[in-house]
């Protein structure tokens, strides 16, 4: 089940205490780090195992998540298309950023919540250990893609995010007494543009 490494009963009410009630309710197996207020957890997804680990940090104002990738990039030389590559899709997104330390080549996605108020709610915790997961487990194979597959860091991008892009050049047929096209969509990223399409191709709504 569980190690929770000797909680003791300072513990209980706290943020942390409730990322360990969220694991225990969960019934997921990890490790519990109090003086650090940390958990570690493995997490496995569509495309791969995940490290995951829960931190609150800040005098318990913080609550993050790192979600870390089960590839190095061990090759010096493939670090530079590494950043790259990170760097393209970080630009676009709207929560958390992914990190590649550059002295070992690992590679996180990092997302982080403000606590505010003292209270660390199940379904926060829920919703953003999701977030976390779902972002990581989308670029997993796009990263496959550059260290392994010789794919340059903008075309990987491009590909991760085709589904996205698909969607925010949908549009809706304007009606018959509404002449006017339609208001443009909201969207989470700013659309890929993949390099030798021409203009009208590339046209997509804000």
């Amino acid at each position: 089940m569980s190690n929770n490494d000797n909680l003791d009963s300072s513990s209980f009410g706290t943020p942390f205490q409730s990322l360990v009630d969220h694991c225990e309710a969960n019934e997921l197996n990890f490790a519990s780090f109090r003086e650090e207020k940390r958990i570690r957890l493995n997490i496995c997804r569509r495309h791969a195992l995940y490290t995951c680990h829960l931190r609150i940090s800040n005098d318990d104002e913080i609550f993050q998540i790192h979600m870390n990738y089960p590839v190095l990039a061990k090759d010096e030389k493939m670090r530079p298309s590494v950043t790259e590559f990170f760097t393209r899709v970080n630009y676009g997104l709207v929560l958390g950023a992914f990190e590649v330390d550059l002295r070992d080549g690992e590679a996180r996605y990092h997302i982080s919540h403000l606590i505010g108020d003292g209270r660390l709610e199940d379904e926060v915790i829920r919703r953003i250990i999701g977030s976390a997961l779902s972002t990581a487990d989308r670029y997993f194979p796009a990263y496959m893609r550059v260290l392994f597959g010789g794919d340059t860091p903008e075309d990987a991008v491009f590909l991760a995010e085709l589904d996205l892009n698909t969607q925010d050049t949908e549009s809706e047929p304007a009606s018959a007494e509404t002449p006017t096209p339609p208001a443009p969509k909201a969207s989470k990223r700013k659309p890929r543009k993949k390099r030798g399409k021409s203009a009208d191709s590339d046209t997509t709504e804000s």
